[in-house]
C-alpha cells in the first residue's frame, strides 16, 4: 500500500517543509516570469513621458536681482520713514525686501507697464522672490512661455519693486516736510535745516535701501519640460512600477508558475520534467506515437525514476492523479505505462477516471467490457483486458465502460481492491489513471491501497489552492506521494532536438532493454 504519513495531516513531514531562504534568485525568477509585464509598464510610462515632452508648453525662467542696503537703526533723521532698517537678524532685512517684491501693488504696476490683461494675482503665481543664501541679494524669478516674456516680467518686477518703495518713501517725506519747514520758520535752527535738507535730497531720488543689482537676460533653454530628464524619469519610474506590478501579480497569482513553489508546499521530489509540445496537438490526451521526441525521452526518464524510487522486487501499483483537470495526468499515465512496457515489463493500465474517460480515444482502442464490468458484473479481469499490436503483449488496458448510473462509491467496493490485487498478480506494474482527487474522490480508496501515488502538475494551469487541498486530503488519509511529474516545462534547445529525433528514429523498432518491443 502507499506509504503512510508519520502522523496527523498537520504533522506530516512532507506536507509542510521548512522555509528556505531563496534570496535574490527568487526575486529574479519573479521578474523573469513576468518580464512582459515589466516591459509593458516601462513602455507605457516612457511613452507618456515622450508624449508629455512633445505636447507640454515650454516654460522659461529669467532672474533679476535686487540689492538691499538697510539703514542703521540709530539714524534719527530717517526714523519713521518707510525704509528698510537693519535688525539684529541679518537675514531678516533681505527676507522683508523679498516680501515687498511680491505684493499685489507691485503686480499691478507690472501689468500696467507691460500691458498685461487679467488678474494681477495670477501674474504673481509665476513670480518668486527669495533671498540668495546669506547675502543681501534678493533674486526675482519669473516664468513665462517665451524667453523674452520671462526676462521682461523679471525686470519689470525688479523695477516696480524699487518704484513702489520709492513712492511710499516720497509719500512719507511729503507728510513730514511741511511740518518741519513750518517749525524752521517759527524757530530757525541748524539742526532742523539739516534734517529738511536730508529729506529733500531723499525726495529727489529713489529709495536708497533697495535697488536693481542685475537685470534679467533671456534664457537660452526652457526649464520645463526637460526632454532627457523626463524620458529618463519615465524609464526609471516604469522599471520601479513594473517590478512592483510583477511582485504584486506574483502574490495575487493563483496558479503554479515554477518548481520553487512546489518545494515551499511539499518536501517531495520532482521525478520528471515533461516539455510542452511545440506542435499543434488536439485538446485530448496524447499517446506515445503522438508526442514529440523530446517529450518521449522525458517519459523514459520518468520510467527510470519511477523504477528506482522505492526499489525492491514485486509488482507495484501506481496511481496517477492531479489537483485539477487538463494538467496532463492521463497523457502521463499512458506514456509511463507504454514506456515501462517497452522495457519488457508487463504492465496493466487501468482507466479509473470514469467521469471523463479518454484513454481509449487517445490510443484508438475500445472494449466491450471494462472497469465497471469487473467491479459490479463479476467479469474476470483477464477477460476485460485488451491489448493492441501497436504496443505489443506487454501492455494491456482495462478501459472505462461506464455509460451512466452510480459510480461515486464504485472504487470503495471490496471488488476494487481485489481488482488491484489481481492486476498486480498478472503484471509487474499497474498504472491507474485517476480523476483529480480535489474535484472528485472516487479513487481515494485506491490511493490508500496502491503502492505509490504520482502527482501531475502543469505550470500555468495547476491552481495552488487546489494543490494545497490535494496535499491535505492525501495527508488526512495517511498517503505520502512518491513525487511530482511537472508537465509543460521549457523545451530543449534547438541543438538538442536533432539528438532526440535521431535517438527516437533508432529506437522505433527496439529498446536498449528489450529489442523486440516498441518504444513509448
Amino acid at each position: 500500500m502507499a506509504e503512510r504519513a508519520g502522523g496527523a495531516p498537520q504533522t506530516a513531514d512532507w506536507l509542510h517543509p521548512p522555509v528556505e531562504s531563496e534570496g535574490l534568485s527568487r526575486y529574479l525568477a519573479t521578474l523573469r516570469e513576468r518580464l512582459w509585464l515589466v516591459v509593458l509598464v516601462v513602455a507605457i510610462t516612457t511613452g507618456l513621458a515622450i508624449l508629455y515632452v512633445a505636447t507640454a508648453t515650454k516654460t522659461y525662467e529669467a532672474e533679476a536681482t535686487l540689492l538691499v542696503s538697510a539703514v542703521a537703526p540709530g539714524d534719527t533723521e530717517l526714523q519713521g520713514l518707510p525704509l528698510i532698517t537693519q535688525s539684529s537678524d541679518p537675514t531678516r532685512d533681505v527676507t522683508t525686501a523679498s516680501q515687498f517684491a511680491t505684493t499685489i501693488d507691485v503686480a499691478e504696476r507690472v501689468a500696467d507697464e507691460l500691458g498685461l490683461e487679467g488678474d494681477p494675482e495670477l501674474l504673481l503665481e509665476n513670480v518668486t522672490a527669495e533671498p540668495v543664501a546669506q547675502s543681501n541679494i534678493v533674486a526675482i524669478t519669473a516664468r513665462a512661455d517665451s524667453p523674452a516674456d520671462a526676462a521682461a516680467i523679471a525686470n519689470a518686477f525688479a523695477e516696480a519693486t524699487v518704484a513702489d518703495r520709492t513712492e511710499q518713501l516720497h509719500d512719507g517725506i511729503d507728510e513730514r516736510l511741511p511740518e518741519l519747514e513750518k517749525q524752521q520758520k517759527e524757530n530757525p535752527s541748524n539742526q532742523l535745516a539739516e534734517k529738511i535738507s536730508t529729506l529733500q535730497q531723499l525726495r529727489s531720488g529713489p529709495d536708497p535701501t533697495i535697488q536693481v543689482e542685475t537685470e534679467a537676460t533671456e534664457p537660452t533653454a526652457p526649464v520645463s519640460p526637460r526632454p532627457l530628464f523626463s524620458i529618463f524619469g519615465g524609464l526609471v519610474g516604469g522599471l520601479v512600477l513594473g517590478a512592483a506590478a510583477a511582485f504584486a501579480a506574483q502574490g495575487l497569482d493563483p496558479r503554479l508558475r515554477r518548481e520553487e513553489q512546489l518545494r515551499r508546499l511539499y518536501r517531495l521530489p520532482v521525478l520528471a520534467r515533461i516539455p510542452r509540445e511545440t506542435k499543434r496537438t488536439p485538446n485530448r490526451p496524447l499517446g506515445p506515437r503522438s508526442v514529440s521526441p523530446a517529450v518521449g525521452e522525458a517519459f523514459r526518464s520518468l520510467r527510470g525514476t519511477v523504477s528506482m524510487v522505492r526499489g525492491g522486487g514485486g509488482s507495484r501499483a501506481i496511481l496517477v492523479t492531479g489537483s485539477s483537470p487538463s494538467e496532463g495526468k492521463t497523457t502521463t499515465g499512458i506514456n509511463l505505462a507504454a514506456s515501462l512496457a517497452a522495457t519488457g515489463r508487463s504492465v496493466i493500465l487501468i482507466e479509473a477516471d470514469l467521469r471523463r474517460p479518454s484513454v481509449g480515444r487517445a490510443l484508438a482502442m475500445s472494449a466491450k467490457r471494462g472497469v465497471v464490468s469487473v467491479l459490479i458484473e463479476s467479469v474476470d479481469l483477464e477477460e476485460a483486458l485488451v491489448s493492441s499490436d501497436q504496443f505489443g503483449p506487454n501492455l494491456r488496458l482495462l478501459l472505462a465502460d461506464y455509460e451512466g448510473g452510480w459510480i461515486s462509491e464504485l472504487f470503495a467496493l471490496p471488488a476494487a481492491l481485489k481488482m488491484i490485487d489481481d492486476a498486480k498478480a498478472m503484471a509487474d506494474y499497474v498504472i491507474i489513471d485517476s480523476p483529480p482527487l480535489t474535484d472528485v474522490v472516487d479513487t481515494l480508496p485506491l490511493a490508500r491501497y496502491v503502492d505509490d501515488v504520482l502527482i501531475v502538475v502543469r505550470p500555468g494551469t495547476t491552481r495552488l489552492n487546489k494543490l494545497t487541498q490535494l496535499g491535505e486530503l492525501l495527508a488526512e488519509n495517511g498517503v505520502r506521494p512518491m513525487g511530482f511529474a511537472v508537465v509543460g516545462t521549457a523545451g530543449p534547445a534547438r541543438s538538442e532536438k536533432s539528438y532526440y529525433t535521431e535517438q527516437r528514429d533508432s529506437m522505433l523498432h527496439r529498446d536498449p532493454e528489450q529489442t523486440d518491443q516498441p518504444v513509448a
